[in-house]
Protein backbone atom coordinates (compact mmCIF):
# COMPACT_ATOMS: atom_id res chain seq x y z
CA UNK A 1 0.00 0.00 0.00
CA UNK A 2 1.02 3.38 -0.62
CA UNK A 3 1.43 6.08 2.24
CA UNK A 4 0.89 9.39 -0.18
CA UNK A 5 1.34 11.29 2.67
CA UNK A 6 4.73 9.69 4.04
CA UNK A 7 6.20 9.43 0.83
CA UNK A 8 5.51 13.21 -0.24
CA UNK A 9 7.13 14.18 2.97
CA UNK A 10 10.50 11.61 2.23
CA UNK A 11 10.69 13.06 -1.21
CA UNK A 12 10.53 16.48 0.23
CA UNK A 13 13.29 15.87 2.70
CA UNK A 14 15.53 14.73 0.46
CA UNK A 15 15.39 17.13 -2.14
CA UNK A 16 16.11 19.98 0.71
CA UNK A 17 18.41 17.76 2.09
CA UNK A 18 20.42 17.29 -1.05
CA UNK A 19 20.65 20.99 -1.54
CA UNK A 20 22.53 21.75 1.12
CA UNK A 21 18.84 23.62 2.82
CA UNK A 22 18.95 20.73 6.12
CA UNK A 23 20.75 19.38 8.04
CA UNK A 24 21.64 16.10 8.73
CA UNK A 25 20.55 15.71 11.99
CA UNK A 26 17.06 18.01 10.60
CA UNK A 27 16.73 15.72 7.78
CA UNK A 28 16.70 12.43 10.08
CA UNK A 29 14.84 13.72 12.89
CA UNK A 30 12.52 14.45 10.41
CA UNK A 31 12.21 11.81 8.43
CA UNK A 32 8.55 9.92 8.31
CA UNK A 33 8.21 6.01 9.47
CA UNK A 34 5.20 3.97 7.85
CA UNK A 35 4.50 0.46 7.98
CA UNK A 36 2.14 0.50 5.19
CA UNK A 37 4.15 1.56 2.71
CA UNK A 38 8.42 0.07 2.72
CA UNK A 39 9.32 2.29 0.42
CA UNK A 40 9.80 4.81 2.77
CA UNK A 41 12.28 3.03 5.20
CA UNK A 42 14.02 1.30 2.15
CA UNK A 43 14.39 4.49 0.49
CA UNK A 44 16.09 5.66 3.88
CA UNK A 45 17.99 2.78 4.77
CA UNK A 46 18.87 1.81 1.57
CA UNK A 47 20.48 5.09 0.46
CA UNK A 48 19.79 8.35 2.49
CA UNK A 49 21.42 7.18 6.02
CA UNK A 50 24.75 6.21 3.40
CA UNK A 51 24.38 10.27 2.46
CA UNK A 52 26.24 11.89 5.46
CA UNK A 53 27.85 11.10 9.11
CA UNK A 54 26.17 11.03 12.08
CA UNK A 55 29.74 12.60 13.68
CA UNK A 56 29.01 16.27 13.53
CA UNK A 57 25.77 18.47 12.26
CA UNK A 58 26.38 19.51 8.85
CA UNK A 59 24.57 20.84 5.73
CA UNK A 60 25.48 18.92 2.36
CA UNK A 61 27.10 22.36 0.79
CA UNK A 62 30.84 23.28 0.69
CA UNK A 63 32.89 20.71 0.94
CA UNK A 64 29.90 18.47 1.92
CA UNK A 65 28.31 18.69 -1.41
CA UNK A 66 27.07 15.99 -2.75
CA UNK A 67 28.31 14.86 -6.15
CA UNK A 68 26.82 15.17 -9.52
CA UNK A 69 26.48 11.56 -9.90
CA UNK A 70 25.51 11.44 -5.91
CA UNK A 71 22.46 14.00 -6.92
CA UNK A 72 21.18 12.18 -9.94
CA UNK A 73 20.77 9.10 -7.67
CA UNK A 74 18.78 10.95 -4.88
CA UNK A 75 16.92 12.75 -7.61
CA UNK A 76 15.56 8.91 -8.95
CA UNK A 77 14.93 8.25 -5.15
CA UNK A 78 12.87 11.19 -5.05
CA UNK A 79 11.30 10.36 -8.12
CA UNK A 80 10.64 6.93 -7.35
CA UNK A 81 8.88 8.78 -3.88
CA UNK A 82 6.50 10.61 -5.86
CA UNK A 83 5.32 7.58 -7.96
CA UNK A 84 2.56 5.50 -7.24
CA UNK A 85 4.88 2.33 -7.85
CA UNK A 86 4.96 -0.15 -5.37
CA UNK A 87 8.38 -0.92 -3.46
CA UNK A 88 9.42 -4.80 -5.42
CA UNK A 89 12.72 -5.63 -3.80
CA UNK A 90 13.38 -7.82 -0.99
CA UNK A 91 13.13 -5.94 2.18
CA UNK A 92 16.48 -5.27 3.91
CA UNK A 93 16.14 -4.66 7.55
CA UNK A 94 18.65 -2.06 8.85
CA UNK A 95 19.28 -4.27 11.33
CA UNK A 96 20.58 -6.48 9.49
CA UNK A 97 22.74 -4.51 7.21
CA UNK A 98 24.71 -3.24 10.81
CA UNK A 99 24.68 -7.00 12.04
CA UNK A 100 26.95 -8.07 9.03
CA UNK A 101 28.79 -5.00 9.40
CA UNK A 102 31.42 -7.49 10.90
CA UNK A 103 31.64 -10.15 9.29
CA UNK A 104 31.74 -8.06 6.20
CA UNK A 105 34.70 -6.38 7.61
CA UNK A 106 36.45 -9.75 8.60
CA UNK A 107 35.59 -11.43 5.14
CA UNK A 108 37.25 -7.61 3.41
CA UNK A 109 33.87 -6.89 1.72
CA UNK A 110 32.82 -10.72 0.84
CA UNK A 111 29.78 -10.41 2.63
CA UNK A 112 28.60 -7.51 1.47
CA UNK A 113 29.38 -7.93 -2.56
CA UNK A 114 27.61 -11.38 -1.79
CA UNK A 115 24.73 -9.46 -0.42
CA UNK A 116 24.84 -6.57 -3.61
CA UNK A 117 24.80 -9.30 -5.79
CA UNK A 118 21.82 -11.45 -4.56
CA UNK A 119 19.94 -8.27 -4.23
CA UNK A 120 20.66 -7.17 -8.00
CA UNK A 121 19.43 -10.28 -8.93
CA UNK A 122 16.00 -9.09 -8.08
CA UNK A 123 15.90 -6.41 -10.81
CA UNK A 124 17.55 -3.83 -12.22
CA UNK A 125 19.77 -2.60 -9.59
CA UNK A 126 21.36 0.33 -11.61
CA UNK A 127 17.86 2.34 -11.05
CA UNK A 128 17.14 1.34 -7.58
CA UNK A 129 14.65 2.13 -5.81
CA UNK A 130 12.55 1.02 -9.51
CA UNK A 131 13.12 -2.69 -10.02
CA UNK A 132 12.67 -2.46 -14.09
CA UNK A 133 14.33 0.24 -16.48
CA UNK A 134 11.08 0.34 -18.20
CA UNK A 135 9.21 1.76 -14.72
CA UNK A 136 12.06 5.00 -14.34
CA UNK A 137 11.44 5.86 -18.33
CA UNK A 138 7.71 5.88 -18.07
CA UNK A 139 8.14 7.89 -14.06
CA UNK A 140 10.88 10.47 -16.40
CA UNK A 141 7.86 11.06 -18.67
CA UNK A 142 5.93 12.70 -16.12
CA UNK A 143 8.33 14.75 -14.23
CA UNK A 144 6.51 15.08 -10.77
CA UNK A 145 7.84 18.90 -9.86
CA UNK A 146 6.82 20.20 -13.63
CA UNK A 147 3.12 19.74 -13.89
CA UNK A 148 0.98 22.99 -13.83
CA UNK A 149 -1.23 22.81 -10.65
Amino acid sequence: MIDRQARDLAAELLRHFAAGQRTNDEFEDSWPSSWQDPSVDQVFWGGAWGLYGGTRCHRLSGRDRLDRQVRREVARWVLFLKSNLPYEWPRVSHHLSLLLLFPNLLTMGLVGWLGRRWFACHGDYEVWPFIRRSDLEVALCRPCYLRRW
